[in-house]
């Protein structure tokens, strides 16, 4: 035990070294493995955006490259994989996951500035993302989401601190968060907790009723953050629609609308979606299951974004929640609120065999759902029925496992205040 707090109250800059090493050192073995196993290390969709990127370095569209279902930025982004070597693009995914990590004690660091021990509570929460099995696993495996992760991190970040003041640091966060849902819709959901977190809200039972309307009324930040979003997002998707077309409205945005995945996919409407990929045109089912998820994150927001101390819980559960009720979902899909636990971590008030109970029950749902997947897909077996069973019972884990963090969160708890002594130097 001894060893282990010493080691975590190593310098900040070390473990973001021995972050990167690791990383690093994956990637290289990730052409090794590729070689030798069934299974690959490489994601599936790093080969689609190297094949794109060739086609962007040629002139062409990257979407000639068929599956290609992302913005040509990410295309773009992959150029030095075309011209340097076929794992600069792992690399790079790499390089931006420790910059979240970055970001996230910079967030946290400076969320909790009234605190003495704030540098330390900034690095452990850090620490949650630097050495987290799935986050070095995605960004090594050639994974892009580490890319609009820290476009949404850095909205917050100006959003949250005064790393820059005045109005500028809404125009900084709109313009992030812009970026981040051109790259990747789901940051759709976070823009109306952080609109809501701007406000100033009293509103009760004897409240009068032109008061609580004129309480809803956009302020100027609220309109700055709202504008400076929506001019970003409409930029850029004007650039690549007049270089593109049609067709990258369509592969980058109405395709995920209408999607179905009957491979790798967690959904607990994986099996619905399989017997019925061809038999309907209006998806009752999917159709329910969205308006709940629309009014679960509707209720979220009300509850903990009003808030600015509250924001970043908010929207931490509205990723669960919105990664959870999703019709896809994938592995790379939990990075999206996995990258916003480090903000929240030290405030669940929970002992830590509890934690770790939760953290192995979230482990064996997804550990018995990859057996059954991996029998499908490589040992050919008729599984269907089993990976459905998995997947209600690990859409069942998710749920109770956000029901017991949401009955532990304790804003200000900070790991329970840690003891001045471990402080750790600032980096």
């Amino acid at each position: 035990m001894d060893k282990l707090n010493k080691f975590i109250n190593w310098d900040f800059q070390t473990h973001l070294r021995i972050g990167a090493l690791i990383r690093f050192l994956l990637v290289i073995y990730s052409s090794y493995h590729d070689r030798h196993f069934d299974v690959p290390y490489t994601d599936v969709d790093y080969k689609v955006f190297i094949d794109a990127a060739k086609h962007v370095y040629d002139g062409n569209s990257p979407y000639k490259r068929h599956t290609y279902r992302y913005s040509p930025l990410i295309a773009y982004i992959l150029l030095p994989a075309t011209l340097i070597s076929r794992c600069a693009g792992k690399k790079l995914f790499c390089i931006f996951d420790i910059l979240i990590a970055i970001a996230l004690k910079k967030l946290v660091e400076r969320q909790l500035r009234h605190k003495n021990n704030a540098s330390t509570i900034a690095t452990y929460c850090a620490l949650f993302w630097i050495y987290n099995p799935m986050s070095i696993a995605i960004s090594s495996r050639g994974n892009a989401d580490s890319v609009p992760c820290l476009f949404v991190i850095l909205s917050i970040l100006f959003l949250q601190t005064d790393i820059v003041t005045g109005l500028i640091k809404y125009v900084l966060s709109g313009f992030f968060l812009g970026i981040s849902i051109h790259l990747r819709l789901y940051p759709l959901a976070l823009s109306f907790p952080m609109y809501l977190s701007l406000g100033d809200y009293k509103i009760n039972r004897s409240t009068p009723i032109l008061a609580g309307l004129a309480s809803l009324m956009p302020n100027k930040k609220q309109i700055i953050l709202t504008l400076t979003c929506v001019v970003t997002l409409s930029l850029l998707t004007w650039a690549m629609y007049a270089m593109y077309g049609y067709e990258f409205l369509f592969e980058t945005y109405i395709y995920h609308l209408f999607r179905k995945d009957t491979k790798h996919n967690f959904s607990v409407l994986f099996y619905y979606s399989y017997l019925t990929m061809d038999h309907l045109s209006f998806d009752v089912v999917k159709t329910i299951l969205q308006i709940f998820e629309a009014i679960i994150l509707f209720v979220i927001s009300l509850a903990f974004g009003t808030k600015a101390e509250t924001l970043p819980f908010a929207l931490f559960c509205q990723l669960v929640i919105l990664v959870t009720y999703n019709s896809v979902m994938t592995s790379q899909y939990f990075i999206w609120f996995l990258s916003l636990l480090p903000l929240v971590v030290h405030s669940f008030k929970m002992k830590p065999a509890k934690a770790f109970l939760l953290f192995i029950l979230w482990l064996s749902a997804q550990g018995a759902w990859l057996f059954y997947a991996y029998l499908l897909e490589f040992k050919s077996r008729e599984v269907f029925i089993f990976i459905w069973l998995k997947s209600v019972v690990f859409f069942c884990s998710n749920i109770f496992i956000l029901a017991q963090l949401i009955k532990s969160y304790t804003p200000d708890y900070g790991f329970g205040q840690i003891n001045e002594k471990s402080d750790v130097k600032n980096d």
